[in-house]
């Protein structure tokens, strides 16, 4: 049985990249800019999409390998889990948002161009339906962000499902079946609501990357010895041709910006690339960070660098203008961007140290024997 893909080292450090896609993404100035936002930061997906594709690529590996061992899915195990590892980041950051709202009332900080967020929706991981129902996102940092986390949640319960229902032969049929679903669900949302802005972030139009993950998931449980051969086995030119395919078509939308239909092809494609990145990190040594280095281990606080770094933002913005700190140069920016993301690993590692690990070492309590 293959060693848990969830602790390779690189995989942290590819989480910490993905995270920092979105980072600089938030700054503001930077979307904007001419080479940054308009080149290196325009590919055909974001770093939440990665996420999504590392998610049905680990949940598929670990799911398929204890159905095949204990021939089903021990579902109370397999919740608390992940509920252990999402939840209590999650409420205390919602808490968070809600006190935000309330602080920016009284001291007139950041904006309120959002609609009022609903606490029932809000805990129940429904706020991404909200945010699509009012074609807005929700007042309050980092309440706006956390419509990926929802989608998280639902993946979680479909997958579930999907592994509990269906045998482990017919599971490459399911998610062609789902990635097609998701792809007409695409077609249709567009047809049916050509102007709204949120048109993208429920699971089901996030389809292709669950599914291109859980693909690479199952050739990497199933498969492994054979990937892992192919991929040693490619010729060095080969590598270097598959490298520029793999950017031409990340920048595809860059390179051919008329191009029509893009929210029908844009995230099968993107999801696709991402799957073949992971095969080939977890396959081969072309890209490895080992464990102890910094990409690594700030891989590990990535889930609270995602969650608290649009507070740190949007509470610098307001300090700075305060200040009379200018950042419309690209310079101040970049300072600003700097102490930003400084402060944000400063408080996601006190977070995973104080907080967030107590959790998961109660979360290993219910790991399934494979």
């Amino acid at each position: 049985m293959n060693e848990p893909l969830k602790i390779l080292p690189s995989l942290n450090a590819l989480r910490f990249f993905a995270f920092f896609y979105v980072f600089l993404l938030h700054i503001p100035g930077f979307e904007g800019n001419q080479f940054l936002g308009k080149t290196i930061l325009a590919g055909n997906a974001s770093g939440v999409d990665f996420f999504f594709t590392l998610s049905g690529f680990l949940i598929t590996y670990l799911l398929f390998n204890e159905k095949l061992a204990n021939a089903n899915i021990n579902g109370r195990k397999y919740f608390l889990r992940r509920s252990l590892r999402i939840w209590p980041l999650y409420f205390l950051a919602v808490g968070i948002a809600y006190f935000n709202n309330y602080i920016t009332q009284i001291f007139h900080m950041g904006n309120a161009d959002g609609y009022v967020p609903n606490p029932l929706f809000s805990v129940t991981f429904l706020e991404n339906y909200q945010m699509i129902r009012y074609n807005n996102f929700p007042n309050g940092a980092p309440l706006r962000i956390f419509w990926s986390l929802c989608v998280e949640e639902h993946f979680y319960f479909i997958w579930f499902l999907l592994f509990t229902l269906v045998s482990l032969k017919n599971l490459y049929q399911s998610f062609i079946v789902l990635w097609i679903i998701g792809i007409a669900y695409r077609i249709g949302f567009h047809v049916l609501f050509p102007d709204k802005m949120y048109d993208d972030i429920d699971v089901i139009s996030k389809m292709d990357f669950f599914c291109a993950g859980g693909f690479s998931g199952l050739l990497i449980a199933s498969n492994f010895d054979r990937i892992k051969t192919f991929f040693i086995k490619t010729p060095i030119y080969l590598r270097y041709i598959g490298v520029f395919i793999f950017v031409f078509l990340f920048y595809s939308n860059r390179i051919f910006p008329g191009l029509p239909f893009r929210y029908i092809y844009a995230p099968a494609l993107s999801a696709i690339l991402y799957s073949l990145l992971l095969l080939v990190v977890t396959t081969t040594k072309w890209v490895n960070f080992k464990e102890t280095s910094v990409f690594s281990r700030l891989g590990k606080i990535s889930y609270g660098l995602y969650v608290f770094h649009t507070l740190v933002i949007v509470t610098l913005l307001f300090l700075f203008k305060l200040s009379g700190i200018n950042t419309d140069t690209f310079l101040m920016t970049s300072l600003f961007a700097f102490v930003a993301l400084s402060l944000s690993v400063v408080i996601s590692a006190l977070s995973y140290r104080f907080f967030e690990k107590p959790f998961l070492q109660l979360k290993s309590r219910y790991q399934v024997r494979h």
